[in-house]
């Protein structure tokens, strides 16, 4: 049978419990680094003669609490490893202890250490398969999860310590935020969601894999609530502006254009665009197997722009990088006179950070205009899940956030209303004029 006791080896305060464990050609001892008083503690002989010994009773509550849940873990962790032929030595019992005191003696340990813990995640993220779209996880996520691992690590020089996934709590968010707006160069609001956002992440998945965390982690103030995105439309007046440009003489603008035709009126992202040639194109439809981001399988009746630009192109687009799209489509909008002066966000070529402003109008436009512009210009006019059917949102709240309806559309809608809603009431007390007068004109 397995036995453990307490002992004292020193008479000066505080003295380190010694803690032995025995069973049959076992023996092993090692200080519990539980510290205790001299008057905390009482010393009981126990048996005569050679068979005699001399145990530890600890007259301290709080103490004795603490010996007998080490006590608890060596013999869980003793049966769980002797059945398996587990090494059981002085190294064994000393780690158990260690593990009891969320003692680290390394600080790549990803039991204790954030940035440790986030390497192993990523490392884990590489091979495992999406549940969703049944694929590895793309590289772009990777690549941000990298990101924000990099910006922890230039925190953690700055304060001048390993964090602990333990400490990952509110204090770390303030101060965290801190140095990402007040320290650093600010950085934009959606990327510092992103990086706590991914910090929760990780530490929830430390909590499930049983490592020792904050409950702050879990709290609704562990985030940062960005303002409003700034994103920019083209209405349907501006879209056949663009349509109708003659670009004669001009290869590179009317390939934009007609690339860019083809994204505001399919709503289709830029990474599934590049690869319009592709697709299967009859009865009217885009038939589209599967989305690049989402696997989902759409069909996307044309509309007659897009339908005339097939046309004239035998249904063969130009291949664009994003990168060269995005440069082009300003070029396009301006040649339009696409240039209102409107709040936007733009980025600082001396900070490489977005700033909020108001630039003219073709400046802010890139390929996420399109799916923002084909989910704002139908929104009202057809039932959301037919439009979310069309652009494979699964989510509604998703869906809402590409709807850029701006201020003054808004208050021009509620002018509408309320015209027609006088015009309904003025041929309704015409009509029961008509009723009690009768027609004069006869």
């Amino acid at each position: 049978m397995a036995n453990i006791e307490f002992k004292v080896y020193s008479e000066k305060s505080p003295i380190n419990l010694n803690v032995r464990f025995y069973h049959n050609q076992i023996d092993l001892s090692t200080k519990s680094n539980i510290f205790i008083e001299k008057g905390e503690f009482r010393l009981k002989k126990i048996g005569v003669g050679k068979k005699s010994k001399t145990t530890v009773s600890i007259i301290n509550e709080e103490l004795k609490d603490k010996t007998e849940t080490l006590h608890k873990k060596i013999m869980e962790k003793f049966k769980e490893d002797f059945p398996k032929g587990n090494i059981i030595d002085k190294k064994w019992l000393v780690r158990i202890v260690d593990d009891f005191h969320d003692r680290a003696t390394d600080e790549n340990d990803i039991r204790y250490f954030l940035t440790p813990f986030i390497s192993y995640y990523i490392e884990d993220a590489k091979r495992k398969i999406n549940p969703r779209t049944g694929k590895l996880l793309d590289g772009k996520t990777i690549t941000r999860y990298n990101y924000t691992l990099n910006k922890i690590k230039e925190y953690e020089e700055y304060i001048g310590e390993k964090i602990r996934l333990v400490n990952v709590d509110l204090n770390f968010h303030n101060d965290f935020l801190h140095y990402l707006l007040e320290v650093c160069v600010p950085y934009g609001e959606e990327t510092i969601r992103k990086f706590i956002s991914h910090i929760r992440q990780f530490v929830n998945d430390a909590k499930l894999q049983g490592f020792k965390t904050s409950l702050d982690i879990d709290s609704p103030k562990f985030t940062y609530k960005s303002g409003e995105t700034i994103d920019t439309y083209l209405n349907e007046s501006e879209i056949q502006t663009l349509f109708d440009l003659d670009l004669t003489g001009n290869e590179r603008l009317e390939n934009t254009r007609d690339l860019f035709i083809a994204g505001l009126r399919t709503g289709l992202r830029i990474s599934d665009l590049k690869r319009i040639n592709t697709f299967e194109i009859s009865d009217n439809k885009i038939q589209i197997a599967e989305l690049e981001k989402t696997d989902s399988y759409i069909e996307i009746p044309l509309h007659p722009q897009l339908k005339f630009i097939l046309e004239k192109r035998n249904g063969d687009f130009p291949e664009l990088s994003e990168q060269r799209f995005n440069e082009n489509v300003k070029d396009l909008c301006d040649q339009a006179g696409i240039n209102q002066v409107i709040l936007g966000s733009l980025k600082n070529p001396k900070t490489n950070r977005k700033e909020k402003g108001y630039y003219p109008k073709y400046k802010l436009i890139a390929s996420h205009t399109c799916r923002r512009s084909f989910v704002t210009n139908l929104y009202g006019k057809l039932p959301d899940l037919s439009i979310m059917a069309i652009t494979g949102h699964k989510k509604h709240s998703q869906f809402l956030d590409y709807v850029k309806t701006t201020n003054k559309e808004h208050v021009n809608n509620l002018e509408k209303y309320w015209e027609e809603e006088e015009k309904e009431k003025q041929e309704m007390v015409n009509r029961r004029m008509k009723i009690v007068f009768g027609d004069k004109r006869k």
